[in-house]
């Protein structure tokens, strides 16, 4: 009888446990409510491309961005200004504002209407001085600073990067465990403190990257503000087109249906000069397919702060996400991680 009345009170437990359980996923992944967009100029929806420069030369460079140039995209693309240190990890390996030939090119970008941000000061971590140095020669060279700036892989001086990344704790518990490293671009007591320079004088930081061409499918509150990371003005998601077999099929033909009929917003995430988008000296046919098919749609092609400040400024915006979707915002995120 006792036996029978513990098994009876284990069931009835393990099913509340589930419907608990299944009633917080449906919370947290269920989609916010859609919001609607009046692009400019009749646009049926917004894309561009930030391009991380890890690895990215003048020869890799050069054909991707007179492509995107020869079919009206304007997009971001961020730089380092200093040459890379610790050469051993090779992300960190890619052409700098220090080489003149390289420098050149990208005045020119902006000079066509690129946006150039910044991808930290260097390929690897700088210390405060040697990023005050590099904002100061961004500055002299494109003659304004960052409107963006986007983590670099292991640089200590990453904003709120790693555990840091995360504000619900047992993910950031979580995360810790798997990876045990901590970065330092928001601690004042770090060599590499510089995120009371980066609140003065960058306006956007990009956070998480998913797996949806549309973000506003992950949330409506497109740039968005974070009380536990008050270093950063304002945060942006971004959509994984990392290599050309990822941006091929974020870019799909369905998936740019999709984007166009929703309305949405796309920031897509990818490293063009790294090697994946360039073919025997030119640009992947893959590529320009991709890019073909996008440019022939009623989309607002324009760099990724413009289309920030431009949400920011719609009625309705609204920069401060609720429990609710900042939960979402980091199970989605969590589960790209551990799908990719």
């Amino acid at each position: 009888m006792i036996r029978r009345l513990r098994v009876k009170i284990a069931v009835r437990t393990a099913v509340i446990a589930l419907v608990l359980l299944a009633a917080l996923l449906t919370w947290t992944i269920y989609p916010p409510p859609a919001r609607n967009f009046v692009f400019p100029d009749g646009k049926r929806f917004a894309f561009t491309i930030v391009d991380d420069t890890d690895q990215a030369t003048l020869e890799r460079n050069k054909p991707v961005y007179d492509l995107l140039n020869r079919y009206g995209l304007r997009t971001t693309k961020t730089v380092w200004v200093l040459e890379p240190t610790e050469l051993s990890h090779t992300t960190n390996l890619g052409d700098s504002l220090s080489d003149p030939e390289y420098r050149e090119f990208i005045s020119g970008l902006q000079g066509k209407g690129f946006e150039i941000a910044l991808h930290g000061v260097r390929g690897g971590s700088s210390p405060r001085h040697d990023i005050i140095e590099g904002l100061d020669e961004f500055k002299s060279v494109l003659g304004h600073d960052p409107s963006i700036h986007v983590n670099h892989s292991l640089n200590q001086d990453n904003l709120y990067w790693g555990r840091d990344r995360w504000s619900f704790l047992p993910y950031r518990w979580t995360y810790g465990l798997i990876e045990d490293v901590d970065f330092a671009g928001q601690d004042p007591t770090s060599k590499y403190f510089w995120a009371d320079i980066a609140r003065r004088r960058i306006r956007y930081v990009n956070q998480f990257t998913f797996a949806d061409i549309n973000l506003l499918n992950i949330t409506p509150s497109i740039p968005y503000r974070l009380n536990d990371k008050p270093y950063v003005n304002y945060w942006f998601p971004t959509a994984n087109g990392h290599n050309l077999d990822q941006f091929e099929e974020l870019l799909s033909t369905e998936n740019l249906d999709r984007l166009e009929r929703e309305g949405g917003v796309s920031l897509v995430y990818a490293h063009l000069g790294a090697g994946s988008f360039n073919q025997d000296g030119t640009v992947s046919p893959r590529f320009e397919a991709r890019i073909k098919d996008l440019a022939s749609r009623n989309g607002w092609f324009v760099p990724a702060s413009e289309i920030l400040d431009y949400l920011r400024q719609h009625p309705g915006w609204n920069g401060d996400p609720s429990l609710r979707e900042k939960i979402r915002m980091e199970t989605l995120f969590l589960w790209t991680l551990i799908t990719r």
